[in-house]
């Protein structure tokens, strides 16, 4: 699909890779992905959840193929940075308007989650026919552990639905949905975090004032990378097949200049069935749309079963692309331990 292989819909904002899509290619992409048996997975992050995730950063799923923005909140705080969001839906609507996707091409769903499906919202506007055999309901009981896991999988490989939809706490699906998604049969996977309720006062504060000091943070960390970048080196894209592993080196500035280079490099790369290893330490600065172009490409290969490495990379760019959250998106990067 088109909108799938363009590298100009990936949009980096706090640190997550954003796919722009709206409800029509939300509605397409679904379409063909279970159509075809194409083993994917959809996460559909709310504002409250990504409050959490400026302070918790692990909680965000990294194995998934998609990051929809999905709440209006989220989108605005982006505009604030000058970051365009293209949104789907509000992450509320998305169990109804999934279960409305499935009915129009006649997929099964199973429904993992601690509440049904609104079924009056469903059945309100008559002109999508449903058929309730279609739909499976998994009732949970809120966060989810080792026995849950088994169960849904277990449910899941039985019944072979063509979606599987989680609403699930944060923590769950942080820690629970990788091991859910890797055990799943060929199918799509949407996950949307469920948000809890928080009366705290210390968390009411956090609500106020943690919105304010991540725009701030955004602000001034774009502020730091266009300086970086105009401040361009001679840059180039240059690539090694006889090397094992097959190289990409890239010199000098990894901005909009030189990223259709890469992004050709990369798919030529990946056509001839290779799995190459990116050498950044002539690498001193990037644009935006470079770190945009290094997280679709990852994701490319590894649509396509591959994995693109990081061989190499300056102590500059390192540091760039870690506070980015880019580098959490590649394999064995150096320098960087995984988080506990």
């Amino acid at each position: 699909m088109e909108i799938f292989d363009n590298p100009d819909r990936i949009k980096l904002a706090f640190g997550i890779p954003f796919f722009n899509m709206d409800f029509n290619e939300l509605m397409l992409t679904v379409g063909e992905r279970a159509g075809a048996k194409e083993k994917t997975m959809i996460f559909a992050p709310s504002f409250p959840w990504l409050m959490d995730y400026a302070k918790y950063p692990n909680l965000c799923p990294d194995c998934a193929d998609f990051i929809l923005p999905t709440d209006s909140e989220m989108v605005s705080l982006a505009e604030k940075a000058e970051i365009k969001l293209k949104m789907p839906l509000e992450y509320f609507e998305i169990p109804e308007q999934i279960a409305r996707i499935c009915a129009h091409y006649g997929f099964s769903l199973l429904h993992v989650s601690e509440s049904a499906l609104k079924t009056d919202i469903l059945i309100r506007d008559g002109y999508v026919p449903l058929s309730w055999d279609l739909f499976t309901n998994f009732k949970t009981t809120g966060d989810l552990d080792e026995i849950d896991i088994q169960s849904i999988v277990g449910s899941a490989n039985n019944l072979r639905p063509d979606i599987v939809l989680i609403s699930a706490p944060p923590e769950s699906i942080s820690s629970c949905v990788p091991k859910i998604y890797e055990q799943l049969h060929n199918c799509v996977l949407i996950c949307v975090p469920q948000d809890m309720d928080k009366n705290k006062v210390a968390d009411k504060l956090d609500n106020i004032f943690i919105p304010l000091l991540l725009l701030r943070e955004e602000i001034n960390f774009l502020d730091e990378i266009k300086r970086k970048a105009s401040m361009a080196l001679p840059s180039s894209v240059r690539f090694d097949e006889s090397s094992i592993p097959p190289t990409i080196t890239i010199s000098g500035t990894l901005d909009a200049g030189i990223t259709p280079d890469l992004i050709r490099t990369g798919t030529r790369m990946l056509k001839r069935n290779f799995s190459p290893a990116l050498d950044l330490s002539a690498t001193h600065a990037t644009s935006v749309k470079g770190m945009e172009a290094l997280c679709f490409l990852s994701r490319k290969f590894r649509d396509a079963g591959k994995k693109l490495r990081i061989s190499e990379i300056s102590d500059e760019l390192q540091n760039t692309l870690h506070s980015s959250g880019v580098l959490s998106y590649f394999v064995d990067y150096p320098g960087i331990l995984d988080d506990l």
